[in-house]
């Protein structure tokens, strides 16, 4: 439960982030809509992996971008 509590929040560690919250969730959900796809259809090609690979990437390159630009705006560790 630590980790995800790290992963969540900002530099001090106490005030979950909107946009790491956000970003999990995406990709999370990303992965979930990706699986129920797969099963609904019960094919998987190599063309459906480097879709998903871009998708997912461009997912993550959107969560680092966000964290980047509100980077100086978070709450300093005391």
């Amino acid at each position: 439960m630590k980790f995800v509590s790290d992963c969540l929040t900002g530099k001090d560690n106490l005030t979950y982030d909107a946009g790491r919250v956000i970003g999990v969730l995406g990709a999370l959900m990303y992965v979930a809509f990706w699986v129920v796809q797969v099963v609904a259809t019960w094919r998987f090609t190599p063309g459906d992996a480097d879709a998903y690979r871009r998708g997912l990437g461009m997912v993550l390159l959107a969560m680092a971008g966000a964290l980047a630009l509100k980077s100086h705006t978070e709450p300093e560790r005391k």
